[in-house]
């Protein structure tokens, strides 16, 4: 036991300020006290005010010091921990901590935060799970009147005898700020999501590795909910799905995709029906053909999901035959940024830089630009919000591509910092656009009336070959947050 708390407490000890670290690992072996780190907690004073705490092990509960101890003997019990459940102990400064040992990895509780955040029915109504707590009337330096470890979680006692219970996951995976070290902050992030996006398709022929497939009737089926999360699962996981089985109309494609969730409409209209037009709001309506891309990146939140299904492609000569050409693309846009950051880091940090004004220009409802909220618009690879131990971006952090060359528009305010940066990025650009055209990434699927195709429009980028004939092809959209919000609620997804 003394070996695990002197770990936490070490933990601890590296966050000060003002002290170095083998000044400070001195103070600690010979004094069994640690200081607590105060730059970054809601209220502090002076940064080079200390709190330093006591060991409970015996040597350490002969000594004494004049700034801050353990409030009492039940108060020392908490430093230990029932068999098979965190360590807890309560740093005892003006902006009070609870610290808890996560085998071996000590996480920081601000008290305030702690009560803020109270999961009870009282604080956070059962069924909305919105918080129904005044945060403004707690008080700033609230301090916890007991702590108690138990193997459902971390259960406190506050003044007034106000009681909460934190599970230990939702503590280990809820660190209001940086903690004491890296270890704490990924693992964290590791534990956010139960299942973690595949990033290693193998970008084949369908023939030698089958692409995903769910058939219809399992994922429509009210009996059971296999069919439905195999199908979500397989689009998590790997970016796409084909659901073989399904009725060759528009009614049953519908209902399809909105087992996911409600379509979302956009200036196509909600569920959209169409064929190639003489004169087409985009490319995607004529025949032409369209290189590997993500559709809506000139808006501010681009579609999550898309569904294709080719209903019929007949000869324009002889509409009793099958037209010609017309065969879909994909590329798993992870994995081919994977590898340009692995072959060519300097093009990756370029294309994750330097944002990108998109457009949707030929309309009737308007123009569509993805500058709402971001002037210059977006970089092609977008990532989660970086650890700040994380100096440049990688594809570790990487959630969505935006790429479509053929909507790129003209930036009105400045994009690059000078010829050179300017220059790099179209070398980029030019590198990425090999990589989606490459055999090694491209994979052609000649699409076939009865089994629709479903891909996440954040991570792989689509196309389709020119064609001769008419085809009439329906889909929609959903919603990124609604697709994960259907994951989480088949447990999928955290």
């Amino acid at each position: 036991m003394k070996t695990r708390t002197a770990g936490i407490l070490a933990q601890v000890a590296r966050t000060s300020l003002g002290r170095s670290r083998a000044h400070e690992a001195k103070c600690f072996a010979s004094q069994r006290h640690i200081s607590g780190s105060r730059s970054d907690l809601p209220r502090t004073s002076h940064a080079g005010q200390r709190a330093k705490l006591r060991d409970t092990s015996a040597q350490a509960q002969s000594h004494s010091h004049p700034v801050t101890t353990w409030h009492s003997q039940r108060r020392q019990r908490h430093m230990s921990s029932t068999s098979g459940v965190p360590q807890v102990l309560v740093n005892d400064m003006a902006n009070q901590e609870v610290l808890v040992d996560f085998d071996g990895t000590a996480m920081r509780f601000p008290s305030f935060w702690l009560r803020d955040h109270c999961p009870c029915a009282d604080c956070q109504h059962p069924s909305t799970h919105q918080r129904q707590l005044d945060t403004f009337t707690i008080d700033p330096e609230i301090k916890v009147s007991n702590v108690e470890p138990t193997p459902e979680g971390l259960q406190v006692t506050w003044p007034a005898e106000h009681k909460s219970l934190y599970p230990w996951s939702w503590l280990e995976t809820h660190p209001p700020f940086t903690q004491s070290s890296s270890k704490s902050s990924s693992s964290a992030s590791a534990k956010t999501s139960k299942r973690a996006p595949s990033r290693h398709w193998t970008p084949v022929l369908p023939t030698t590795s089958p692409m995903p497939k769910v058939d219809y009737g399992a994922i429509m089926s009210s009996s059971s909910p296999r069919g439905l999360e195999s199908f979500l699962s397989a689009i998590h996981d790997t970016g796409l799905c084909f659901i073989p089985g399904t009725p060759a109309d528009p009614a049953s494609t519908q209902s399809l995709i909105e087992r996911i969730a409600h379509i979302r409409a956009t200036h196509y209209g909600g569920f959209w029906d169409f064929t190639s037009e003489v004169n087409p709001i985009d490319t995607a309506y004529t025949n032409d053909p369209l290189p590997p891309h993500t559709d809506t990146t000139y808006f501010t939140d681009p579609a999550g999901l898309q569904l294709f299904h080719l209903l019929s492609h007949t000869s324009i000569a002889d509409p009793s035959k099958p037209g010609t050409g017309g065969e879909s693309t994909f590329v798993d846009g992870f994995a081919a940024a994977a590898h340009l950051y692995d072959k060519f880091p300097q093009h990756y940090h370029s294309l994750a830089t330097y944002p990108i004004k998109s457009a949707a220009l030929g309309a009737p409802e308007g123009s569509f630009y993805n500058t709402a909220s971001n002037l210059q618009g977006y970089p092609v690879f977008c990532h989660s919000s970086p650890n700040p131990s994380i100096t440049s971006p990688s594809p570790s952090t990487l959630v969505q591509i935006r790429w479509n060359n053929l909507d790129r528009d003209t930036p009105t305010t400045p994009t690059f910092p000078n010829h050179t940066a300017l220059k790099n990025w179209y070398t980029a650009a030019r590198e990425w656009a090999r990589i989606l055209e490459s055999p090694e990434f491209l994979i052609t699927v000649k699409l076939q009336p009865g089994e629709p195709v479903i891909f996440d429009n954040w991570r792989v980028l689509h196309g389709r070959l020119g064609f001769e004939g008419k085809r009439r092809v329906c889909g929609a959209y959903v919603g990124m947050d609604d697709f994960r919000a259907k994951c989480r609620s088949l447990g999928i997804e955290a």
